[in-house]
């Protein structure tokens, strides 16, 4: 199994992908780190962009694909610019994007152990939901 987990922070999607197979997980995110939006305003980058989260998505043959839930209103609201990476990534055909809260991942973490180390330290959110989906079966 290939899952995908995704945390969107500014204008920058960032990923970890992980696969499973029996008890063993690779990480497979050297290939999948982030990507950005520079131009939220310029039509030909936001084409650029769901094409080539869409290729990296085809590319991975991910059974799941997650995105941690933000906020939409108060303090914490997430950007503009993160709901429009969102509907980017939820247009994806061959998936199902799923949104998990992260107060489901913090009580899933207090029962359980993240086994794998990300390679970069800004993976670490986006590894963490990868890690969850596995063991979500």
């Amino acid at each position: 199994m290939n899952v995908l987990g995704i945390s969107l922070e500014g204008s920058t999607a960032i990923f970890s992908a992980l696969e499973k197979q029996g008890d063993n997980i690779t990480d497979l995110s050297a290939n999948f780190k982030k990507v950005e939006l520079k131009d939220h305003l310029d039509s030909n980058e936001v084409k650029a962009l769901q094409s080539t989260l869409h290729d990296l998505f085809d590319q991975g043959e991910f059974d799941r694909i997650g995105i941690i839930k933000r906020g939409t209103k108060g303090r914490f609201a997430a950007s503009v610019i993160t709901f429009k990476i969102e509907g980017l990534i939820q247009l994806y055909k061959k998936c199902e994007v799923e949104f998990v809260a992260s107060a489901t991942l913090k009580a899933f973490y207090k029962k359980n152990t993240n086994s794998i180390v990300p390679k970069y330290s800004y993976q670490k959110t986006a590894n963490g939901l990868a890690f969850y989906l596995l063991n979500q079966v």
